[in-house]
């Protein structure tokens, strides 16, 4: 099963919206791609810029199909960034 662990720093102007965007499109992603057993998003205490995002899906399709999926919020999502995301892909062992 691959997981997913993306690392991503937001906009200090941003930081008032992206934890309720985050939110919702955790809770959408669950709601709406049955190939995903766990979407969830972390904000870090010591940096409340930085949030991180724990993944896991059934599959490869189902990592591509989100992938996919997220493009539809790609430039919401997009505009609260403060650079690119680190993304790590790994597989369950």
């Amino acid at each position: 099963m691959p997981s997913v662990i993306a690392t991503l720093k937001v906009k200090e102007d941003k930081l008032g919206e992206a934890p309720t965007f985050f939110k919702e499109l955790a809770a959408d992603v669950i709601a709406k791609e049955p190939g995903t057993l766990a979407y969830i998003v972390h904000q870090r205490k010591d940096d409340p810029q930085t949030f991180v995002f724990y993944e896991k899906y059934e599959s490869d399709a189902a990592l591509a199909a989100h992938s996919k999926n997220l493009a539809a919020v790609g430039a919401r999502f997009m505009a609260l960034l403060d650079g690119p995301p680190d993304i790590v892909v790994a597989n369950e062992i």
